[in-house]
């Protein structure tokens, strides 16, 4: 059981020192990341005519390497921004980072369902896979920290080398394989 929260550092992310009772009697205390939100959320988007994605390549500063990975976003709990609505989260992120919109749309994750993101972290994310967007002229504007190159055109084939290559995120590995999986399905 929890015994305390602290938050011990707040900016874009904070971190909370979680003083945890384990089931075996010890007490813990661990680093646990917030970023804050009620969850995120990653988008897979497909075109159906050439049987390719469209995914980004932008700079990981947690690591300091730019990858590839696939849209995605914070769920922003503030009402004029998603209203913690992963599904106006998902649209507005595919907009914003890869200038699409509209299309066919699955959630990858079961109803209601999200996926912790990692063992240290409180993010939970839902994957979605969205099938023949149309471009947006005016899209949505980038966040101030983001800098992304949109790459269209990307095979299957190209997804799983960058996959198993260590050249896309882990979040936007994850995401590629639920809808290349729900691809296979139709």
């Amino acid at each position: 059981s929890i015994i305390s929260d602290n938050t011990i550092f707040s900016r874009w992310r904070s971190i909370i020192s979680r003083v945890v009772k384990m089931p075996n009697g010890n007490v813990v205390d661990y680093d646990i990341v917030d970023q804050r939100g009620a969850g995120a959320v990653i988008i897979f988007a497909w075109d159906s005519k050439t049987k390719t994605a469209t995914i980004i390549k932008e700079y990981n500063p947690g690591c300091h390497k730019i990858l590839y990975g696939l849209a995605a976003g914070i769920v922003e709990t503030d009402v004029e921004k998603h209203g913690a609505d992963f599904d106006i989260a998902a649209r507005q992120e595919l907009e914003e980072e890869c200038h699409l919109a509209g299309g066919t749309w699955y959630r990858l994750t079961d109803e209601g369902i999200s996926v912790p993101m990692d063992k240290y972290a409180v993010t939970e994310l839902v994957a979605y896979l969205v099938i023949d967007p149309i471009k947006v002229n005016n899209p949505r504007p980038l966040d101030a920290e983001e800098d992304i190159e949109i790459l269209n055109g990307v095979s299957v084939e190209q997804i799983m080398s960058l996959i198993r290559g260590g050249k896309m995120n882990l979040v936007g590995g994850w995401g590629s394989l639920l809808a290349i999986m729900k691809l296979k399905e139709r």
